[in-house]
């Protein structure tokens, strides 16, 4: 990490140490707000998008898909946002492609894939974007067929997340490699995956993309698999690398430039605030987590949801924001999700 990004690091520690003493307001949800997961009996099995009320624990509604081809802590970014659309993968036979007509997922089109299951999805305002072991598909708005596609660098079966920034689409493969594909003004994929330089070597699982910028957390370093550590990315090359004391850095996800990581190992969230060239701000414990462990995560509106496991079972968790615009944060609710197995989280506004 680069001098002056040290410096503003390690100063926040002290600012938000004082913030935690002193007292924090946090923001609470509307009355309706969602919070969606794809829960299944199994992987291999049918799956729903399931989601409930994040402050009653009622079910807003289940949506039946298909099977899915994951299990929980796999993959990431299995439920993706963006305007009035909502795409699920963690799809045996394509992704589907769900309108939102106040707050309810309507009108599914399947997205095809040549056969192959999908791992992870993200939308952008031309289309689509599905990951799959081997490839990056992208669909234009309208399509079912993709009008691009490029293979993996590794494609090996361990991808993990297909995030979009600074016009390229990033992708992170487990078993070490953080790639970017040009896009053109279209949404087209545009040539084959080019390395991103000075991501240290180890597992990456969840990416997050903000403007130009990628967090990449390395869960576990390959010099030390009990050592993550958070690598900010734009176009080509590492910017930053913030330093965590939090172990398995796995999942992570933005809202309006606050980013958060869920950190299953020591059962914590870290969070910052994203500016020109990377973390301007950053809390390694915002929240510490009850549990048996934690998954992926969804920003939306001073809202925080995480997907869960208690006592063997999913769980969904609601954390709200400071009012304040700091990186703390505080439980809003914890409620089981009935199924045996899930992925993905994915925050929505009310039902109207």
């Amino acid at each position: 990490m680069s001098r002056k990004n040290s410096f503003i690091v390690t100063t926040f520690f002290a600012v938000a140490t004082m913030a935690a003493l002193s007292g924090r307001s946090y923001a609470r949800p509307d009355a309706g707000n969602q919070l969606c997961t794809l829960g299944s009996s199994s992987v291999g099995q049918p799956g729903a998008v399931i989601c409930k009320n994040v402050m009653t624990g009622a079910t807003t509604q289940s949506v039946a898909v298909g099977a899915t081809v994951a299990a929980p802590g796999g993959i990431a970014g299995s439920l993706a946002r963006h305007a009035n659309r909502v795409l699920v993968t963690n799809q045996a036979q394509g992704a589907a492609l769900f309108q939102v007509v106040g707050g309810q997922l309507k009108s599914p089109i399947t997205l095809q894939t040549g056969g192959e299951g999908s791992l992870s999805g993200t939308l952008s305002d031309q289309g689509a974007y599905v990951l799959t072991g081997t490839r990056i598909l992208f669909f234009r708005s309208g399509q079912m067929t993709a009008t691009s596609s490029q293979p993996l660098l590794k494609a090996d079966g361990s991808a993990a997340q297909v995030t979009l920034a600074g016009g390229n689409a990033y992708v992170s493969e487990k078993s070490g490699s953080l790639e970017a594909f040009s896009l053109g003004g279209d949404g087209n994929i545009l040539g084959s995956a080019a390395p991103v330089a000075g991501v240290p070597a180890g597992v990456i699982v969840g990416i997050t993309g903000f403007e130009d910028l990628v967090v990449a957390p390395v869960a576990h370093l390959a010099s030390n698999a009990n050592q993550s550590t958070i690598p900010v990315v734009s176009g080509l090359s590492v910017v930053q690398i913030v330093p965590t004391k939090e172990v398995a850095a796995c999942w992570a996800s933005n809202d309006d430039g606050e980013a958060c990581v869920t950190n299953p190992g020591s059962m914590t969230v870290s969070c910052g605030r994203l500016g020109p060239g990377g973390f301007m701000s950053y809390t390694s414990a915002a929240a510490s987590l009850a549990g048996d462990t934690v998954f992926d995560i969804d920003m939306l509106d001073n809202l925080v949801g995480i997907l869960g496991m208690s006592n063997g079972a999913p769980v969904l968790l609601t954390y709200g924001r400071t009012n304040m615009g700091g990186d703390f944060l505080s439980l809003i609710s914890d409620f089981p999700l009935g199924t045996a197995t899930a992925t993905g989280a994915l925050l929505l506004s009310p039902l109207q």
